[in-house]
């Protein structure tokens, strides 16, 4: 009889979802997405970083986005804030709504966006990264919120117990 591994996320019976990762990694993605806040409520509206966090509402007008960005920014930003604290008192439990974990996957998602974002990967990314990368730490980070975004986006199609 061979064992059977556990999913990274499951239903579990009468609703709801557990993520089954080590507390190493749920205190990592509690410590990245402080990190997330913080650089949400640190940094000018124009950083590069928040490129993909925020993108452009009219890529072909400017003035248009401009506008949107005046006017929705804070909403925007208050959004993103909540969802930091949505996932961090999640990883605390070992059981999640589907609300939860769905804050969980956007939050995972941020976290690759601005990842992504500062290490300028793009659609044709090679996991496979050679040890002596200048940024091969960071780039085994994006990859491994890939792993785990892939795993939740999964859990979420599937649906509750």
């Amino acid at each position: 009889m061979g064992l059977r591994r556990k999913r990274v996320v499951e239903s579990v019976r009468g609703g709801g979802y557990r993520l089954n990762v080590e507390p190493a990694e749920r205190e990592m993605l509690s410590r990245l997405a402080g990190e997330l806040r913080d650089v949400v409520l640190q940094v000018d509206a124009d950083d590069p970083r928040l490129r993909r966090l925020f993108p452009a509402a009219y890529h072909a007008d400017p003035e248009a986005d401009a506008e949107y960005q005046r006017l929705m920014r804070e909403e925007l930003v208050a959004s993103r804030l909540a969802g930091v604290e949505t996932v961090q008192a999640a990883l605390e439990r070992p059981q999640l709504t589907g609300d939860e974990l769905y804050a969980l996957m956007q939050g995972i998602n941020s976290l690759r966006l601005v990842l992504g974002t500062m290490l300028d990967v793009g659609e044709d990314h090679d996991d496979a990264v050679a040890a002596d990368h200048e940024n091969a730490a960071e780039l085994h980070l994006y990859d491994y919120l890939s792993w785990l975004l892939d795993h939740v986006v999964r859990a979420l199609s599937e649906g509750g117990a």
